[in-house]
């Protein structure tokens, strides 16, 4: 038998002092010898011993056996409740802290400095203008932390809190998914972003004094909805922090006011980048934000790729710090949480973020012999070395169940104190051989849990079927309903037992009311502590609470109510429809997966007459179950639902039209087959009694005619500021379906060629919107008939009198196509009449709205419009781009949008060409590490564009390349641009090179040509464009130098270089100047004003960053 001296303690009693006690006027007294009596530890009488050193008494509780330290003075309440933990015959669980893993706690404090470090070397530019995309290069830190069950992961993360509460302006917070609800979507990462959202309610609510937060149009939560937009009502659903700290005016109700019928995929965008924006904005109140996932191997994929697309957000500027954990024991190659974190490797270059895996393993021996040296107040490493080699020996070096096992040794009186030596006593053979291997840590906690009441046993098992965290509102519902299971109520009752949980270590509280597990391995043992916790049980529960539970309370808690009743597989409508709601919500927030399995449970709970009795139940059901399984890419599964509704000769076309319309979604926005969605939505149209005559043969004549018609017709059409009110809203479903179908016709005719096809769905979606009212689909329409308008007609006024009703149909319209709408109305047409300049905040706008509703295509189309397309043709810096460009490719890539990351690496490449000093003689092609025309194939469009580039190169290095090139090729690059302003520069540089080898060589076809292109970009000055007229100026030049009028050859060449210059058009005004330094020296032979015009050539090529072209230059000084 081993006995502890009690040296590391305190409460030691000093060598000839009576061992430190006193009578203080007691009853009783006792002496030291009368403590180590056996008797005098179980006589039932209270003693009271005192200790000088701390002022305080040493109290003997007769029911407990706990020696404890209570305050003399009358006046220390407080004080005595501080003391009374400090019960030195208890084991000291608490206060143990984390013991040998200090290298692990310094390799995660590494990474949270190197964030910090990151985020201070990259601290955003105070003068950023408004609206800027400019993406972020702040590293951000992503920490995985694996390990078996109890080995104390959680608390290592936890090490993490207070780094960040001794920054200014961070915070930390916790999420944990929940082994009994892994189909409960986002449930970790809602409850982390909530505690943020608290965090700000009870700030504001502090700097208001009581005021309602959100009524200040300047709060955060104003300016949170702004930024969120319909994306609100998605994270409202599932953040109920978030509602209450939204304006109360712009709280949603659970839905939007129209459903997204048929587009499962834009929902699923939508919800990601919902969850993306709303950590930049709670990340530009707190930072650095340090948000620690525990128990990932029970996430739900839809918060595994939340994960994903928060660490990978190029446009968050702050702090981010993500620490997931999880049980290694329970990931293999095969679990989607490994093959997240594998794809997650690939990506952390490209996407701004370091990766580091944390493996927590069991604690060798010394670490085992330390933590009992601290739990049992010993300093002695030799005393305590034998116990620690049994209690390693039993649990295998598991802190968590090294504690359980500790404590089960003092329950049974295995380890014990001594009150009258103060020293702790136990007998290792006796251990040895009374302990069996822990090997289960489950059964020591059950062990434990059954010697308390069957009450409290009872309690554990129902607060176990409500996940890791409960309210204790929520179990005195279950404890009222469920009293005749076995539990007498009463009002005070859950109190009382949740305090003697609390107090015996099991359950923690985290508020007043909110109770959390200590661990899920108590959870885990709770829940099977008996045969009661059966699927019976569980459902019962949930059928409790169903029957309970306010209407709010129940929105809130749906998942877990659902997935407790759909244990126990009844038969019952109302079941099914719970299912539906819980579908429908998971849906909502794309938690597709969890969808199914809902939609699934209530087809299972309809009964064997559905379609008789409950058929609107029913078709509801198996279309929500077609749609997620479409989307989930199941094919199969998707197949029979929609078979189900399909073979039904009573389902109408409206009934089935959502089941065919998701395959004709998925055919164009997944497998792109383009020809195939054109046939399918020709087809559904014709269901709906829209045609559209058309044929391969004669479109070109039809469509022309109706074109000119519907033009014609929409001239009549009311002012724009009055366009709303006139046409009202479009009411009848069948018509909002067709013009679904229709933006969608036009989508994939652009992408096969089909020109007519695509004149003639703009036609009817503005004949529609004339005749039935305003979609949320007419907005582009308007604005694409105006683009027709311009190009076929040339009547520009009419063009823009389109584009303004457009533009003011969408400010009454959702947003859903404004990416489209803003794209097609500036790119296509208003750059023709408006600086360029003007465009630029349109453009973010349309990239930000496309992100915000789903609309990947055209927020990436917006998205290269504003960083490269506009800034390369006003001449803005080549550096700045070229430093975006990996960027945008990264966002393009995640976000699976090929189109535009093609034409990127074209315009990529080419301003490598331009901005590099050369290595070889081949600048003026298109090759090189981001592209190579060589071996690139693509479609027309993508084809046409590579022209439109390799051209724009060879004007710079070969101008008779270009010319020829100019005409082989002619205006195929403005035929694939449609109109776009791309087609200005392009036509330009066109012209400058044919008028240059015109002078060189004298030969006509070139002066032909060059002076068709001349007459084109006088036109356009003619119509009022103010971005060419420089452009006008220089082709003038070229034509008068050609004619040898050399003094307004002059003038020319000198006012567009001064227009060009002050415009901020650098490019233009080099290469101005560039052919201004020719024409001096072969036409007036002025060799040192040619120099000179070389240089400041030389110069503005400089200052655009064309520094490869600046090589080329100085060669010819």
């Amino acid at each position: 038998m081993h006995v502890d001296t009690g040296k590391g303690s305190c409460l030691q009693p000093a060598v000839g002092d009576s061992a430190g006690f006193e009578n203080d006027g007691m009853e009783n007294s006792y002496s030291t010898e009368d403590f180590r009596s056996s008797d005098s530890l179980n006589s039932g009488v209270h003693r009271e011993t005192s200790s000088a050193s701390l002022g305080s008494v040493l109290r003997v509780d007769s029911k407990s056996s706990e020696l404890k330290l209570v305050s003399r003075s009358s006046n220390s309440q407080a004080s005595n409740s501080m003391l009374s933990d400090l019960t030195i015959n208890k084991i000291n669980i608490k206060s143990m802290g984390l013991i040998g893993r200090e290298r692990e706690i310094e390799t995660l404090k590494s990474c949270y400095h190197r964030m910090r470090n990151k985020e201070k070397e990259n601290a955003p530019s105070k003068s950023m203008p408004p609206q800027s995309l400019i993406l972020s290069n702040v590293y951000k830190e992503l920490v995985f932390i694996r390990g078996y069950s109890g080995v104390g992961k959680s608390s290592l993360a936890k090490t993490l809190e207070k780094e960040t509460n001794r920054e200014t302006g961070g915070i930390y917070v916790e999420g944990k998914f929940d082994f009994k609800a892994s189909n409960e979507p986002y449930s970790g990462i809602a409850s982390a972003f909530g505690q943020v959202c608290k965090r700000i309610l009870d700030r504001q609510n502090q700097s208001n004094k009581g005021a309602t937060v959100g009524d200040d149009s300047t709060s955060f939560g104003s300016r949170l909805s702004d930024t969120l937009g319909p994306a609100a009502n998605i994270l409202s659903n599932l953040i109920p922090e978030l509602q209450d700290l939204l304006p109360t005016k712009r709280r949603s109700s659970g839905s939007s006011a129209e459903s997204d019928q048929f587009d499962c995929d834009s929902v699923q965008k939508r919800a990601k980048y919902a969850f993306r924006v709303l950590t930049r904005a709670l990340n530009a109140e707190f930072s650095p934000i340090v948000l620690v996932l525990d128990d990932l191997q029970w996430a739900d994929e839809s918060s595994l790729e939340v994960v994903d697309f928060l660490i990978s957000d190029l446009q968050n500027p702050n702090a981010l710090m993500i620490v997931g954990c999880y049980r290694s024991n329970e990931v293999d190659d095969q679990s989607q949480l490994f093959k997240n974190i594998q794809a997650l490797q690939t990506k952390q270059d490209k996407f701004n973020f370091h990766i580091t895996d944390i493996a927590v393993g069991s604690c060798d021996i010394e670490s085992v012999n330390r933590m009992i040296m601290v739990m049992m107040s010993i300093d002695n490493e030799e005393r305590t070395r034998g116990l620690a080699e049994v209690c390693f020996k039993r649990t295998a070096g598991n802190p968590f169940f090294l504690i359980e096992f500790i404590q089960m040794l003092q329950e049974e009186k295995l380890i014990s104190y001594n009150l009258g030596l103060l020293q702790w006593i136990w007998d290792e053979k006796k251990i040895a051989e009374a302990t069996m291997s822990t090997s289960n840590v489950v059964i020591l906690l059950q062990a434990r849990m059954r010697k308390m009441s069957a009450t409290v046993q009872l309690l554990l098992q129902y607060a176990a079927c409500l996940g890791s965290s409960f309210s204790a509102s929520t179990l005195d519902l279950i404890w009222r309903e469920q009293s005749v299971m076995g539990a007498d109520y009463d009002a005070d009752s859950i109190k009382n037992l949740l305090a003697v949980v609390v107090s015996s270590n099991l359950v923690e509280a985290c508020g007043e009311t909110e109770y959390r597990w200590v661990h899920d391995k108590v959870q885990e043992a709770a829940l099977s502590l008996s045969g009661v916790v059966t699927p019976e049980f569980q459902f019962a529960i949930g059928t409790a609470l169903f029957n309970s539970l306010h209407a709010r309370d129940l929105e809130e808690q749906l998942f877990d109510v659902v997935d407790l009743i759909n244990k126990g597989r009844a038969k019952r409508h109302e079941f099914a429809k719970l299912n539906l709601r819980a579908a429908e919500k998971a849906k909502q927030i794309s938690a597709f997966q969890s969808a199914a399995k809902y939609a699934a449970n209530g087809i299972r709970s309809l009964p064997s007459d559905k379609w008789t009795t409950h058929r609107s139940l029913t078709l509801a059901l198996y279309t929500t179950g077609a749609e997620v399984e479409l989307a989930l890419g199941r094919s199969e599964s998707a197949e029979i639902y929609s078979n189900e509704v399909l073979n039904r000769k009573e389902c109408t076309t409206m009934e089935m039209l959502p089941l065919k319309m998701a395959k004709s979604l998925k055919l164009c926005t997944v497998d792109l087959k383009f020809k195939e969605t054109v046939e399918i939505n020709l087809g559904l149209l014709k269901d709906l009694g829209v045609t559209l005559l058309w044929s391969r043969a004669t479109s070109p004549l039809q469509s022309i005619a109706t074109l000119m018609r519907t033009i014609k017709m929409a001239k009549k059409a009311p002012p724009p500021k009055d366009i709303f009110e006139k046409l009202g809203r479009m009411k009848d479903p069948k018509h909002r379906a067709a013009m679904l179908l229709l933006s969608r016709l036009c989508y994939a005719c652009y992408r096969t060629e089909y020109i007519f096809l695509n004149i003639l769905c703009i036609c009817k979606i503005v004949e529609l919107t004339l005749k039935f009212g305003v979609s949320d689909d007419s907005p582009p329409g308007f604005v694409q008939l105006g683009m027709m308008a311009g190009s076929v007609q040339h009547d520009y006024r009419t063009a823009t009198s389109f584009i303004e009703v457009g533009l003011a149909m969408q400010k009454a319209c959702r947003p859903t196509r404004q990416a489209e709408t803003i794209l097609s109305a500036y790119v296509y047409r208003l750059a023709w009449t408006r600086p360029l300049q003007q465009c630029l905040a349109p453009a973010a706008d349309g990239y930000a709205s496309g992100m915000r509703v789903g609309d990947n295509v055209f927020a990436m189309w917006n998205l290269l419009c504003h960083h490269i397309w506009l800034p390369y043709t006003m001449g803005k810096r080549l550096g700045p781009m070229i430093e975006q460009c990996p960027k945008l490719l990264s966002q393009m890539d995640e976000l699976a949008q090929p189109e535009q990351a093609i034409i990127l690496k074209m315009l990529w490449q080419m301003m490598l060409n331009l901005a590099t000093t050369p290595t070889s003689k081949d600048l003026h092609k298109l090759e090189g590490e981001i592209f190579s025309a060589e071996s690139f194939s693509g479609d027309a469009v993508h084809m046409g564009a590579l022209h439109g580039w390799q051209g724009e190169l060879l004007v710079y290095y070969d101008l008779e390349a270009a010319a020829k090139r100019a005409i082989d090729y002619g205006d195929k690059f403005p035929k694939v641009a449609r109109g776009m302003f791309l087609e200005m520069f392009e036509t330009f540089h066109r012209a400058i090179a044919l008028f240059a080898m015109a002078r060189r060589t004298s030969k006509r076809k070139y002066r032909t040509h060059a002076n068709k292109l001349a007459r084109r970009i006088e036109g356009w000055v003619r119509d009022g464009n103010p971005n060419v007229r420089h452009y006008h100026l220089a082709i003038m030049a070229e034509q008068a130098a050609l004619s040898k009028k050399y003094d307004l050859a002059e003038e020319n060449y000198k006012n567009a270089i001064a227009l060009a210059a002050r415009t901020g058009f650098m490019n233009d005004a080099a290469l101005i100047n560039e052919r201004y330094a020719e024409f001096l020296h072969e036409e007036l032979l002025d060799e040192q004003e040619s120099k000179y015009r070389l240089g400041e050539s030389i110069r503005f090529y400089e200052e655009w960053g064309a520094f490869g072209k600046v090589e080329a230059l100085k060669k010819q000084l």
